[in-house]
């Protein structure tokens, strides 16, 4: 007689279940292949009091999403998409970092990519989140270390952004 389930079978497909989860790790990409627009939305750094800061962080990101997105762009198809990388929060290291390996503090970037319904397709949200150390913006002593600090993690930002869609 044949068994088709043997009571070693099934405690060994038991005992290896949970690790069906490791298979697939993060998420799916975003089932969007091209986009009409992408905009950079610093409303939440605005509303911490600090709308200037917010109107930097705007001039030196939204140049990164386009170049990040300008495969994607088609801004004149109307079954394209509308996407959105709010910006919640950016936290700049105390110091460059220079000489310590790892630095002690990283550059970091939290927000949300937001993709409008259309075309069939629901609203979708991601979070987004940019780690980078002071040291990779080159020389501190030069005076717009910080302007080069927050170009580049913005940069990096719309890079991880880029990297939810499909290639």
């Amino acid at each position: 007689m044949k068994r088709l389930l043997t009571r070693r079978s099934l405690l060994a497909a038991l005992g290896l279940a949970p690790l069906g989860g490791c298979i697939v790790g993060g998420h799916p990409p975003l089932p969007h292949r091209r986009l009409r627009a992408i905009t950079l939305d610093v409303q939440p750094i605005a509303a911490k009091g600090l709308a200037g800061y917010a109107e930097k962080v705007a001039a030196l990101g939204r140049p990164a999403l386009e170049r990040a997105f300008v495969d994607m762009l088609a801004p004149n198809d109307s079954r394209a998409g509308v996407a959105t990388l709010r910006v919640d929060e950016i936290r700049l290291a105390s110091g460059s970092g220079d000489g310590e390996f790892p630095p002690a503090e990283s550059d970091e970037f939290s927000g949300r990519l937001e993709v409008a319904a259309i075309d069939g397709l629901p609203a979708l949200s991601r979070p987004i989140r940019a780690t980078r150390a002071p040291g990779d913006a080159g020389p501190w002593y030069l005076p717009d270390i910080d302007d080069r600090r927050l170009a580049g993690l913005l940069a990096l930002a719309a890079t991880w952004a880029r990297r939810e869609f499909p290639s």
